[in-house]
């Protein structure tokens, strides 16, 4: 079998698999190289803002809109572009991607030592150089796309938005790849840590202000698994913003564990937690102080 047809077959068992896994996903333009070297955006525009990257119009007129997780309707597209590149609906899962060019992979270590590594999970080495890391949402949390929320150099797909999933190829000629040890058959898709859900989700995002009802239910009712790390993470921070000393916000939200998440988390984890958050509540309360002085 020639390489362009062992391409075609690894593209539309890849998209395919990705629909097994309940992840919608739709066609992208791809490369195509030239003979005088190089390669070019798959649409034919010679200054493609996005190339080999965006949706194929005449298979996804509505771009990511038009994504499925229906195996029949991914194995018709790409028997008719065998070689597009395969765009994967976020907002079911949730992706960190990070650009080193512009320090992304600096951004993601200084918010390491200051929260703790991120989870093992899904990661991709995208064809530009960069990285994509994959996580799970807990049900309630509604992450949209951002950029460098997180930090220089790191972006944010969720809701709404999309990734270039493996086996595509870059502009450059390189492909997307799943990393040693991380790919979805070897890998578990891991929750998004509640230190990075509470930057995203924190004061700052518009739309999200918890109302007083909200926190009393919170409280009252407790979570279940999946939405604990979230919960804690939210919890710590409102009473943090509402200047509750840190110790007796730590213990307060330790009662709480026990007494409302089901299962609780273990303190040791609730402790790295809280401490995560107050440490950004301490660098808020720093600048602030300076912008008054």
């Amino acid at each position: 079998m020639s390489g362009i047809a062992s391409l075609d077959r690894r593209m539309v068992d890849s998209a395919i698999e990705l629909t097994r896994r309940k992840l919608p996903v739709f066609p992208l333009t791809s490369p195509l190289r030239l003979k005088i070297g190089g390669f070019v955006c798959s649409c034919g525009t010679a200054r493609c803002d996005s190339p080999a990257k965006h949706p194929m119009a005449r298979l996804a007129p509505r771009g990511v809109k038009n994504a499925s997780a229906d195996p029949a309707t991914v194995r018709h597209w790409w028997s008719i572009a065998p070689l597009a590149n395969i765009g994967l609906a976020t907002g079911p899962v949730v992706v960190l991607d990070i650009d080193p060019r512009h320090g992304g992979d600096e951004s993601l270590s200084t918010l390491e030592r200051q929260h703790g590594t991120v989870p093992h999970t899904w990661r991709v080495l995208t064809g530009g150089g960069g990285e994509h890391i994959y996580f799970a949402v807990s049900q309630g949390s509604e992450i949209r796309n951002s950029a460098g929320r997180l930090g220089q150099g790191l972006d944010i797909r969720g809701v709404g938005g999309y990734v270039v999933a493996p086996p595509s190829v870059h502009i450059s000629g390189h492909p997307y790849a799943w990393s040693v040890d991380h790919h979805p058959d070897h890998a578990p898709l891991a929750l998004m840590p509640g230190w990075m859900v509470h930057l995203l989700l924190g004061p700052a995002a518009a739309g999200q202000k918890a109302t007083v009802q909200d926190w009393r239910e919170l409280v009252t009712d407790g979570v279940q698994d999946g939405c604990r790390n979230t919960a804690v993470a939210r919890l710590t921070g409102h009473l943090l913003r509402r200047y509750v000393d840190p110790e007796l916000a730590h213990q307060l939200i330790q009662a709480w564990n026990i007494a409302r998440c089901r299962p609780p988390l273990s303190q040791e984890e609730v402790t790295r937690t809280v401490g995560s958050i107050a440490k950004r509540e301490l660098k808020r309360r720093e600048a602030q102080l300076g912008r008054t002085c």
